[in-house]
């Protein structure tokens, strides 16, 4: 990061418009190849999981994922010569941003909470429980490396890189909404689906106001982190206050943790976080508009819904990211079967 507008001569003080190099038409036909593969991969890690322990299960399935989701990128990025710094924007950007962008993380979290809440009323929330298996049988220090800062890097590489880079040359929205969906779609459940879209569209955002890959891998990296510290700290403290463990009613944190909140107690917090949800969204917005002004860029609406690129709805790039999407949602669909 640094306080300099111009990169290897460049200057970034105005807004730069993503190359519209045929490379980037790919970027739909590597989503479904992704998800296909997730496929006989899903299997693969099925049989290594019957080979280990119960408690390291999740942790096995994350690797595994996450090593394939970066080997898969990197594989991409290599056939289509796609440059790091001009396509996927990983590039330097002004530190005073930095912790303008952690303000927007701190503001965006209000309502990914309730759109997770609301998530609630239909599926069950098993994120919470697998991160904590995890945290039970590794390091701290790892713990970061692995839930934090791995899915941090691959995940934005992918979607804020590869998908959203790839469609902005349809126009900037374009980039938004497909790199957001794709995002959420990729979970593979309801629960996580609804507020990873949320999210991603928050991250694209950023990326667009500093025109660097660079500062939604750190957010995404921070935002993981913090998930991994809480749910560090959160049984020792549930130890530590009796009064914690007199409303438990003789349950162990563990099973506090695998417990399905009813309708009732769903809908007081949300009573609670939606007030603060709306907030957050209208800072959420005065604050990326403060980053993109720090950085010159505009994101005005005619901006951000110009067209770069007439290419018709139905071609083949656009029909092979709609299977994907819809493989993605059978998925889901499978998963809320249990």
């Amino acid at each position: 990061m640094t306080e300099d507008n111009n990169y290897n001569g460049i200057n970034t003080d105005t807004f730069e418009r993503v190359s519209t190099d045929t490379k980037s038409n790919k970027a739909g036909v590597y989503f479904l190849l992704l998800m296909l593969l997730e496929i006989p991969l899903a299997f693969l890690v099925r049989y290594i999981q019957s080979m280990v322990s119960a408690g390291n299960q999740t942790l096995v399935s994350l690797l595994i994922t996450q090593g394939y989701l970066l080997f898969s990128a990197f594989v991409f990025i290599f056939v289509t010569h796609t440059s790091f710094t001009k396509d996927l924007r990983i590039r330097k950007y002004k530190i005073s941003t930095f912790f303008l962008s952690l303000l927007v993380l701190l503001c965006a979290s209000p309502m990914a909470t309730v759109l997770n809440l609301l998530s609630q009323f239909f599926v069950k929330n098993e994120t919470s429980a697998a991160i904590f298996e995890v945290t039970r049988n590794v390091p701290f220090w790892l713990a970061i490396v692995i839930i934090g800062c791995l899915p941090g890097f691959c995940e934005e590489l992918i979607y804020r890189g590869i998908m959203r880079t790839g469609y902005r040359k349809k126009s900037i929205l374009v980039g938004i909404i497909v790199s957001s969906l794709s995002f959420g779609l990729m979970h593979l459940n309801f629960n996580q689906m609804l507020y990873a879209v949320y999210l991603g569209a928050v991250f694209a955002f950023v990326a667009e106001a500093t025109d660097s890959l660079l500062s939604t891998m750190l957010l995404h990296m921070i935002f993981n982190s913090v998930s991994t510290v809480y749910m560090y700290a959160l049984p020792k403290l549930f130890e530590m206050f009796d009064n914690i463990g007199a409303l438990s009613n003789g349950q162990s944190f563990e099973e506090l943790l695998n417990r399905t909140p009813t309708n009732r107690e769903l809908l007081q917090s949300l009573i609670v976080f939606a007030p603060m949800s709306i907030v957050g969204i209208v800072l959420t917005v005065l604050l990326i508009m403060a980053i993109a002004h720090i950085n010159q860029k505009e994101l005005t609406w005619e901006i951000i819904t110009e067209k770069n690129d007439d290419a018709g709805i139905f071609d083949a790039n656009n029909v092979c990211l709609a299977i994907g999407w819809l493989i993605c949602f059978v998925i889901c669909i499978i998963n809320m079967g249990g």
